[in-house]
């Protein structure tokens, strides 16, 4: 007599966590593959991955089985770290405190990184994390923005599309630009003043309202 096929809950029971030492080397993998991402970019080799992380390259094709795999497993950790920024952001009182914050370091995170920066300049590479990492930064645009405008005097067509290109914009920013690794965060700020004071009312438009 033919059994019934299981339930799904049945199908799914038997999925187990990893093991204690699978997690620990899936950890240290994804961690070198986070570091080798951030320096070499989206196409760096497994073998170096492997190298990094001190594991055999058959360790990290086992935790992660294709080069896809891994960039979702790192851009996991980037909404995380999106999110986290957002959230400072939106806890700061003052709207241009609040924007500088927001952009200053969503910029910074991607000229540290340059994986993520290639990938969010590829509008060939669909992800489910690039998807979600947009989702999440999106609403703190459009609430920086209401906030500039609403309570920051800033000129009165500000969206959080703009506030989203000015991120774009300083994460094109090339090294001598934005400055060696130990000058870095000077440059951005120049840059990001220089942005910023594109947000104010023109002169003619603070003279009429006054």
């Amino acid at each position: 007599m033919a059994h019934p096929p299981e339930p799904p809950e049945a199908v799914s029971a038997v999925v187990r966590p990893l093991r204690r030492d699978a997690q620990r080397n899936r950890e240290v993998v994804l961690a070198a593959a986070r570091r080798m991402f951030a320096e070499h970019g989206a196409e760096c080799a497994f073998e170096d991955i492997a190298r990094e992380a001190g594991v055999g390259v058959g360790t990290v094709y086992r935790r992660f089985p294709d080069r896809r795999t891994l960039i979702e497993a790192i851009l996991e950790q980037r909404v995380a770290d999106v999110a986290s920024v957002g959230a400072d952001a939106l806890a700061t009182a003052e709207p241009w405190a609040a924007a500088r914050l927001f952009i200053g370091s969503t910029a910074r995170m991607q000229l540290e990184d340059r994986g993520l920066r290639e990938l969010l300049q590829d509008s060939g590479f669909v992800s489910a994390g690039l998807a979600m990492l947009r989702e999440r930064i999106a609403p703190v645009a459009a609430e920086l923005a209401r906030r500039l405008r609403d309570g920051g005097g800033a000129r009165q067509d500000v969206t959080g599309q703009d506030l989203l290109v000015m991120i774009r914009m300083l994460a094109s920013l090339t090294p001598e630009a934005a400055g060696r690794p130990a000058t870095a965060a000077t440059g951005v700020e120049r840059y990001l003043d220089l942005v910023l004071s594109g947000l104010h009312p023109p002169p003619e438009e603070t003279r009429k309202e006054e």
